[in-house]
């Protein structure tokens, strides 16, 4: 990022790797929660069942919370075929045309998780006693930021798209 990068630009690029940082961070204690349960079992012949809840929870999170940040940098898997055989208008319709995508799932998924916690929501995890609503919380974070990081790429795309057609 430069210098010249707008507000907007910048606090969703900040944002995106704070979302980063915390994946990493849960990768640390996935690593913990793995050798604890391994260790209580192996040497104390005892298992530890919530270990292995918040092991999976931390491994969901995680990999929602790295999203967000190959989105804003362009890291994400794509499949480009069809846009790079193209040019000129053609490509950044093609390549809008993804984008969209990408808001449409960002928005079925939240309406989805929406719909699912009114019901689920209730109810909390078995081994650790955590209400579903928080941990589904770093999934409909990363998704809602995905939505905004992929309406930022839309409108620079249709921005430089502004300056080079007058």
């Amino acid at each position: 990022m430069n210098g010249q990068e707008p507000l907007l630009g910048r606090s969703l690029s900040r944002l995106s790797e704070i979302c980063v940082g915390i994946a990493m961070l849960l990768l640390v204690i996935i690593t913990v929660l793995v050798v604890a349960q391994v260790l209580a079992r192996n040497l104390f012949s005892t298992g530890l069942p919530w270990a292995d809840e918040a092991s999976r929870f931390a491994g969901i999170s995680m990999v929602y919370l790295a999203t967000p940040y190959l989105l804003f940098h362009g890291q994400h898997v794509a499949v480009t075929m069809l846009a790079d055989a193209l040019s000129g208008v053609k490509r950044a319709l093609c390549l809008a045309i993804a984008e969209l995508a990408t808001l449409g799932f960002c928005a079925l998924t939240l309406y989805g998780f929406y719909r699912f916690l009114l019901r689920a929501g209730r109810f909390s995890s078995p081994a650790m006693g955590i209400p579903n609503l928080w941990l589904y919380m770093p999934a409909m974070i990363s998704i809602a930021l995905l939505a905004v990081i992929s309406l930022y790429r839309l409108g620079r795309m249709m921005q430089r798209r502004a300056l080079v057609c007058p």
